[in-house]
Formats: C-alpha cells, structure tokens, sequence
C-alpha cells in the first residue's frame, strides 16, 4: 500500500533549495498528493544485514528465496556468461555466493523499485536505460576512485526515479520531459514550471524513503544542477556523482544510437574535464563500458 502524504522530514530534507520562485508550501502540498512507494520490507531486510556486524548469509538466503520473482532473477544472474561457470546454479544459495552480498542488494533495489514504480503504466525503455545507466557510472569509477562502485551504481539506477511517479500523476508529463531534455534551461526549472514540482525532488524524496542518505540523496536531488561542478564548497562525492550522470547519459545515448540531451552540449567537457578524463581517454574506456552494457541488456532480456 502507497503512503497517501509524505513524511515531513522526509520533505524538509529535499525541499532545500527549492526554485526562488516557488513557495515551499505550495511544493509541499503538491508532493504529499503523489503516492510515494515505501521501501519493500525484503530489501529493508537485506539492508539491515549489509550492516550489522555479523551477516546472516542463510537469513538472506530465506529472504531472496521467499520471493519467486527475485530467486529467479538470481539465479539467471549468476548463470550469466559474465560469470561463465562451469557448471549452471541450481538454487538461490549458490547464486548468493557466486554473485555477493552487495551486487545481490543492488539487484534486488533495481527489481523492487521497478516494481513498485510500474503500476498501471509500461516504462520498459525508461528502466532499461536506468540499468544501463547504473552499469556505466559503476564501470567509470574504476577510472575515478573517489566513489565507490556500489554507491555509483545505486545513484545511477535511482537518479531518475522521480519520473515514473510525475508520469503516473501528470498525463502530460511526457511531454515535459521531452521538451526539458531539449531546453537550453535545466530541466527541473521546466517541470516546476508545468507541473510545481520536478522529478529530481521527488526522486530525492523516495530515496530517502528507501534509506539513501548523504552524497546520494544530494546528488540525486541536484544531478540536474551540473554548475555545483564548479562550487568548490559542494561536497566532491556529490560532484563526482553529478559528473558521472551527466558522462553516464551520453555513454548510455551513444550505446543506444540515440541523440544527445541538451545538457550534455552544455556541460559534456566540464564534467568530463571535473573527473580527470578526455575525449580520446572515453574512446578507449567506452568498448568494455559497451560490452558491460551489452551483458545487462541480455540479463534482462533485451537485444
């Protein structure tokens, strides 16, 4: 069951900054009307384990097997060629070993937020490139340590997550978006002007719901504000992350022969410039990017 209004810590802790333009009452409002998601009591669970002192590897194992969906996506995981093992997994417990804690959390994040943001509306194209974008800001931070690969790839799979909720509520969201993606303003200023909000507060505003806290919850709620590149009093994990977006985006549009968004054009050098990279650099980093790409496409069953 969806919570009817959100919590108000919760709202004061992604309202800040809100656009000088709008009231913070009026944003709050509009916010407790959209049906935020909880966080799925498996995950909360297997969160819980990651950080207590002593992991329960047969508790997670209960935990993944009493959903027939996630076992599943486990164990076609495992039996990847990524892995390319010997013999096939035949339970959720080898899968658990050979796939890790951590990437078991990541998977089963990814298939609980595409759950519980699908009702009533079909958005395959939209988590496809969410999980390819997850997939290459990971793949990056071999190439830029500051971040972890874990907490990169999270970001990139929640960093858009407001926009499944904006396109259950708003029937011309759609539309909005399209046109920010081509704007020469950033695209939150385009959705507050439409809609009173924008996908990266109520994007933050689930995450935070879902337990994310610190660089990314930030970073979530400001991906779309690339000139924190340049402030040098914004936290550098969260300008890292922020970078990692805006590269992540147009590796993903090139693997997908899609075009550009405006945002790249605009800050496609700074951001690479922020993490250490260049142009030739990307070239030679993007074959195996592509090929990690390729892989979660097939794992998800995709061409």
């Amino acid at each position: 069951m969806y919570a009817e209004k959100a919590p108000d810590p919760l709202l004061s802790a992604v309202l800040a900054p809100s656009p000088p333009t709008l009231d913070a009452q009026a944003l709050g409002d509009i916010i407790g009307r959209l049906r935020i998601p909880p966080c799925p009591q498996v995950l909360q669970a297997l969160m819980a384990e990651i950080r207590a002192e002593s992991v329960d590897f047969h508790r997670v194992v209960r935990l993944i097997s009493g959903d027939v969906s996630l076992a599943a996506a486990m164990i076609r995981a495992a039996n990847s060629p990524l892995f390319a093992l010997r013999h096939k997994v035949q339970n959720v417990q080898q899968a658990v070993t050979i796939l890790g804690l951590k990437q078991v959390i990541q998977m089963v994040a990814g298939i609980e937020l595409e759950r519980s943001l699908s009702t009533g509306i079909r958005m395959e194209r939209f988590w496809e490139r969410s999980n390819l974008h997850a997939v290459t800001c990971a793949a990056l931070t071999r190439h830029c340590r500051s971040i972890a690969p874990e907490d990169a790839y999270t970001f990139g799979l929640f960093h858009d997550c407001g926009i499944p909720i904006l396109m259950q509520h708003f029937p011309d969201y759609k539309q909005t978006l399209a046109r920010a993606n081509h704007a020469s303003r950033p695209v939150p200023e385009v959705e507050y002007e439409q809609h009173g909000t924008s996908h990266v507060v109520v994007g933050a505003l689930l995450a935070a719901e879902w337990q994310l806290t610190g660089p990314l919850l930030d970073a979530i709620r400001n991906h779309h504000d690339p000139i924190l590149l340049e402030d040098k009093d914004e936290p550098p994990p969260v300008r890292t992350l922020i970078a990692l977006a805006i590269l992540a985006d147009h590796l993903v549009a090139r693997f997908l022969q899609v075009e550009d968004e405006a945002e790249w054009f605009a800050w496609g050098l700074q951001a690479m410039d922020y993490l250490g990279f260049d142009t030739p650099f990307v070239d030679q980093a993007y074959p195996d990017i592509a090929r990690q790409m390729a892989e979660t496409l097939a794992a998800r069953g995709g061409t």
